[in-house]
């Protein structure tokens, strides 16, 4: 017997069953290279047989050849309509190769066969990313993946890796709905806490760190973020009392630690009213006060230094405060909006730039950097409408019109009215536009009847 085992393996007759039988004995017997001798001898005789190529590929597997042994999966899916469960196998073998065009490739072919398997779309949303096609997986996880922990956790931090991270927080709170103190959830949602700087979600991220045992983040102890977060809580609840009038929800995120500092000793910060002091009714002697157009000019001495020094977040502060003083300064509406984007908190430079175009309805600019906010924290739906109310108001604008012609090719699947945007926008643009030979060239690569 033992003579037997290591001889070659007998060629199969004329009858391919034979073969198969022989190759899955010497699979279920742990011997790869006798079940590989004889299927591709098998091969040679019995062409193009996809059970053949099938169990070579398990046999190559067997063997710890996952090239061949992809390969040989992805030929007898390719052989019989019947296999194109062997494009999924072959998929999971490129994963482990790290073979992201292939995998992607594989998950492409056998969702084209069964394309409401929303598991195997996730994976291909994967393949996708390892592709460096970041945006394409993005609306596939959000379509297949809203069940999927994992894929939540995925569609976040994309999010929050294209800046719209209003969104990436909305996802990692539906993760937290699914599991209250999920690891990775907390966690980016501490990194959209600070960047929005906004304390209650820092807070509710810190709080669920904690009871999970984490002490530190950045090196720092979370027990004193979190008192620093409580203080700056305490402090916006103080300020919110003051009734101050911006003309609109003034959010936490736009005080700084002084506010704070203000509130422990009772005192009074420079330019703000007096915080009530429910123990001590005694007030500090006054000082002499300054008119509003003095105070508005030291504030904007106190924005250019901070802007010089790209100290942004002090910018902000100063520039509300300018607001909260003169709410039609339009210079300082321009500068919040600046720096806001500066700082990447595009929720809230949407509503700043919209009260930019009040005042200034006729600057396409205003229009034009509006759109872009909206491009990176509304739906595709919501950009195609306002652009379409945009390009009604400047309907000669050539960045306008190349918005619209992008928007049409990639939004609303319009080709051939593209490329009449495209040309118009030729028309429209000045000489030296730094797009019109990248709109030329797209223009060269539409089919022949289209041109």
């Amino acid at each position: 017997m033992g003579c037997r085992q290591n001889s070659d393996p007998e060629p199969p007759d004329t009858n391919p069953e034979t073969c198969l039988t022989q190759a899955r004995t010497y699979i279920s017997e742990n011997r790869p290279k006798e079940a590989i001798k004889i299927l591709e001898m098998g091969m040679r005789i019995y062409n193009n047989h996809s059970e053949i190529s099938e169990l070579l590929a398990s046999a190559y597997l067997l063997a710890q050849d996952d090239e061949l042994a992809a390969f040989y999966f992805e030929q007898a899916a390719s052989l019989s309509e019947l296999k194109y469960y062997c494009y999924f196998k072959a998929a999971e073998i490129y994963e482990r190769l790290k073979d992201y065009d292939q995998m992607r490739l594989c998950y492409e072919w056998y969702l084209g066969v069964l394309p409401e398997d929303s598991e195997v779309q996730v994976k291909y949303a994967n393949a996708l990313i390892g592709n460096h096609q970041k945006k394409k997986a993005l609306p596939i996880l959000m379509a297949h993946g809203r069940n999927d922990i994992a894929a939540q956790i995925q569609i976040a931090e994309l999010f929050f890796e294209f800046g719209n991270y209003i969104q990436a927080r909305n996802w990692y709170l539906l993760t937290l709905d699914w599991e209250k103190n999920h690891h990775n959830a907390l966690k980016g949602l501490w990194k959209v806490g600070l960047l929005l700087k906004d304390w209650e979600m820092l807070y509710k991220a810190g709080t669920g760190l904690l009871e999970l045992g984490i002490k530190f983040m950045d090196s720092i102890p979370l027990e004193t973020l979190m008192q620093n977060i409580e203080l700056r809580q305490k402090a916006w609840k103080a300020l919110s009392t003051l009734e101050i009038n911006f003309g609109r929800i003034v959010l936490p995120m736009f005080f700084s630690e002084e506010a704070a500092q203000v509130q422990r000793q009772g005192g009074q910060a420079d330019g703000w009213p007096p915080i009530a002091d429910a123990k001590n009714q005694n007030t500090p002697p006054a000082k002499k006060l300054l008119t509003k157009g003095e105070k508005i000019k030291e504030f904007q001495i106190q924005v250019q230094q901070a802007k010089d020094n790209s100290d942004f977040d002090g910018a902000i502060t100063v520039l509300w405060r300018i607001l909260g003083l003169d709410g039609k300064n339009i210079e300082a509406w321009i500068d919040l909006t600046d720096c806001l984007l500066r700082t990447n908190r595009y929720d809230i430079a949407e509503m700043t730039i919209q009260e930019v175009i009040k005042f200034c309805p006729e600057r396409v600019d205003f229009h034009l950097t509006y759109l872009d906010i909206v491009l990176r924290t509304h739906n595709s739906t919501d950009y195609v409408r306002i652009l379409r109310t945009t390009k009604q108001k400047f309907p000669k604008n050539a960045d306008v019109c190349l918005l619209w012609a992008y928007a049409k090719e990639i939004y609303i699947g319009d080709s051939l009215g593209a490329k009449h945007s495209y040309e118009k926008f030729l028309k429209l643009a000045p000489s030296g536009h730094p797009e019109i030979s990248k709109v030329e060239r797209l223009l060269k690569a539409y089919p022949e009847e289209q041109r």
